[in-house]
């Protein structure tokens, strides 16, 4: 740890203060269109009468007041931060003593409640970010760069301050309440992210640094809060148990006299899953649960069983898992039923070393999104272990011990490679950065000319899915072809000529000449989209899925089908504006080039040419969730409706440049803030938010599905 002067140390602090409370400010200045909405919604779903009277109140309080509240929110914070500066002064810990001097009526102290409990809610939400801060903050109090009991960073400090600028909208205690329950709703997702670059600021100054954020990092979990929920699910499953006994269900045998017939019955069933159409995934759970072979099951065994069943129905019908993680555990079905119905306590018990296993899967999986390489090491790892447990487990819960530390040392490996590669491509974007600076301007004007080009070759019946192609992927490798040889270079005529055969290639062929002639071209016409790909270092996700496309497109042209013009086209739109709808990524340089590590970095930024429509123009809000971002963070790129997913793992000590990565992928990204902006913007990058591991959510909604049913 870097030692810092207490000066020094103070003066961090008092840049992560100015930064966190200018968040705020800007995002309740923000926040007044959607509160509007909120309570009009508010007033029309409630059933109760004095809701929607105080919903009806509100709206119009808030149309007219809003304005007043971030100017109050800001003194304040200005008042808050005077106070910090009194040693040992215990500010903003509480509401004060002036509350118990009124006797309040029932609205007022509706209105209290509903403040104590959004702040326990936002305390909650907040709590992973800011039980790191206290750590860092003891460290700071001991080398005197903030006051003993300084309570700058605490939420119960932050929460009067939010209050007394709610309370500007209105003086209706009931409106007052339903303000207070829809900005809690709202700063629940948004608050952890203001305390996450606060300890991201810290780490970077070298505040007790932690180590890199993990595949495998799961979380921290609150002991208390785990015994409560693990409580609550106890409570739930032996409300399924007594409801089965009521039903006078498995009382013919002693207990586990069953189950040898029943996993006889899935390893037949495993073996040979019949009826899976493709795409999808036989529960086998389910279809043993349903067999002669259940028939008897015991009470326990048989909520076990429908519980076991439900979780594997959510996971295969969730649209957030992708395919080939469903195929991979698939394959675990016989081994999660044997596991619960060894241990009672399993789906209460996070500590099961099984329950870790199965939440490790889901936690490497976020580095695939919805499209798994099967060929990626990761994949190939987790292959491998499920395929041990599978083989291996009899009851004996070394087996997933072992396969934990297995993984864990896996990881540790991989992480260690990544790093020292992510290391080299920082190094070489940061030699970059001045010299994509310099060449802007010319990239701008390569990369109209790409798009000139492009449009005098597209016509009105080529497929929705080439014309996307050719306006992103395809004008991104005549852009660099300009770039390197001109716009009459050979190079470039090639990449248009490209065009031209690729437009050919799935226009309806209505004679045997024209079939003979496009089976004599396909393998040419290959070879050089290919070496386009190369050029602009795609992911193979993206390549695959491309050509997938091209192959049912040509088909359809073999059988003579004409293909219906693309269905979003304005004939009337200028082509510039054609152009942005079509492809929907805004006015972003994409400027590829290689590296000494032969991965390949797509340079995205912003022309900086004062050419920019307010469409195009980095919006505030989206500009500050990119400045929430933290390395380790997952980011999806989308072109032409492919996703490819990055991880955030290096940041421009001046916060300029973004570098995101993915070992999965030969094609690294390194982007503006404003860049980034303006393509979550136009919805062609979305943030990866972090979610319950995929078997802790289904678990969940496997319980409560089957507790609404008892």
């Amino acid at each position: 740890m870097t030692e810092k002067d207490a000066a020094t140390l103070a003066k961090l602090i008092a840049g992560c203060r100015q930064q966190m409370e200018s968040d705020l400010s800007e995002l309740f200045e923000e926040l007044g269109p959607a509160l509007i909405q909120k309570a009009g919604e508010r007033g029309s779903a409630s059933k109760d009468l004095a809701q929607r009277i105080a919903a009806g109140t509100l709206k119009p309080a808030l149309q007219q007041n809003w304005g007043k509240v971030t100017p109050a929110l800001m003194a304040s914070l200005a008042e808050r931060a005077r106070q910090a500066a009194k040693p040992g002064d215990g500010y903003g810990d509480g509401y004060g003593d002036a509350r118990a001097l009124k006797i309040a009526t029932d609205a007022e102290l509706a209105l209290q409640l509903a403040a104590h409990e959004v702040l326990e809610r936002l305390t909650l939400a907040c709590r992973e970010e800011t039980n790191s801060l206290e750590r860092r903050i003891s460290y700071l109090v001991l080398r005197s760069a903030m006051n003993p009991g300084d309570k700058t960073f605490k939420v119960a400090s932050l929460w009067p301050c939010i209050e007394a600028a709610c309370a500007e909208v209105t003086n209706d205690a009931a409106a007052g309440t339903v303000l207070l329950q829809l900005v809690g709703e709202r700063l629940t997702a948004e608050l952890p992210q203001l305390y996450r670059v606060v300890n991201e600021t810290l780490i970077d100054a070298d505040i007790l640094p932690r180590l890199k954020r993990s595949y495998r990092e799961l979380g921290l979990v609150d002991p208390q809060e785990a015994a409560v929920e693990s409580a609550k699910m106890e409570s739930a499953l032996d409300r399924l148990v007594k409801a089965r006994s009521k039903d006078g269900e498995g009382a013919a045998r002693g207990p586990g006299d069953g189950n040898l017939e029943l996993f006889d019955s899935m390893k037949t069933l495993q073996a040979a899953p019949a009826h899976a159409t493709p795409g999808t995934h036989a529960n086998i759970v389910r279809m043993a649960r349903d067999s002669g072979a259940a028939r008897d099951a015991r009470p326990q065994e048989a909520v076990t069983l429908d519980i076991v069943a439900e979780l594997f129905d959510l996971i295969f019908s969730d649209p957030n898992v992708a395919n080939g993680m469903k195929g991979l555990v698939a394959r675990l079905q016989s081994t999660v039923l044997k596991a619960a119905m060894l241990n009672k306590s399993f789906f209460a018990d996070h500590r099961h070393p099984a329950r870790h296993f199965l939440d490790s899967i889901s936690s490497v999986a976020i580095r695939w999104g919805k499209v798994v390489n099967v060929d990626d090491p990761f994949f190939v790892k987790l292959l491998e272990l499920v395929n041990k447990v599978e083989a291996t487990y009899d009851g004996d819960l070394g087996v997933f011990d072992a396969a934990n530390a297995e993984l864990d040392a896996f990881l540790a490996e991989r992480e260690k490679i990544e790093e020292e590669q992510d290391r080299e491509l920082a190094d070489a974007v940061h030699a970059r950065e001045e010299e994509i600076r310099r060449t802007r301007v010319a990239q701008m004007q390569a990369q109209r000319a790409a798009n000139h080009c492009i449009e005098r070759l597209l016509g009105p019946l080529v497929p929705r899915e080439i014309e996307e192609f050719l306006r992103s992927y395809w004008r991104d490798v005549v852009q660099g072809r300009i770039s390197q040889a001109g716009e009459d270079g050979a190079p470039t005529k090639e990449a248009l000529q490209t065009v031209v055969a690729l437009i050919w290639a799935v226009t309806p062929k209505h004679d045997p000449g024209e079939r003979s002639r496009h089976a004599a071209a396909l393998p040419g016409l290959l070879k050089k989209l290919n070496a386009g790909f190369d050029e602009i270092g795609a992911a193979p996700a993206e390549r695959m899925a491309f050509m997938d496309t091209l192959v049912d497109l040509q088909l359809a042209a073999l059988r003579a089908e004409t293909q219906k013009p693309p269905a979003t086209k304005d004939k009337a739109a200028p082509a510039s504006e054609e152009k942005t709808s079509a492809r929907g990524a805004g006015p972003t340089l994409q400027v590829s080039h290689a590296t000494s590590t032969g991965v390949r970095v797509q340079d995205i930024s912003l022309s900086g040419t004062g050419e920019l429509d307010a469409d195009n123009t980095p919006d505030r809000g989206d500009l500050r969730r990119v400045r929430q971002l933290v390395r380790g963070d997952w980011v999806d790129f989308i072109t032409a409706g492919q996703g490819r997913r990055e991880r955030l793992t290096w940041i421009n000590p001046s916060r300029t440049m973004f570098l995101f990565t993915n070992s999965a992928s030969a094609c690294a990204i390194s982007i503006t803030p404003e860049a980034l902006a303006v393509r979550l913007r136009n919805q062609t990058v979305r943030i990866v938010l972090p979610d319950r591991p995929m078997f802790e959510r289904a678990i969940h909604g496997a319980i409560n599905s089957l507790d609404k049913r008892a």
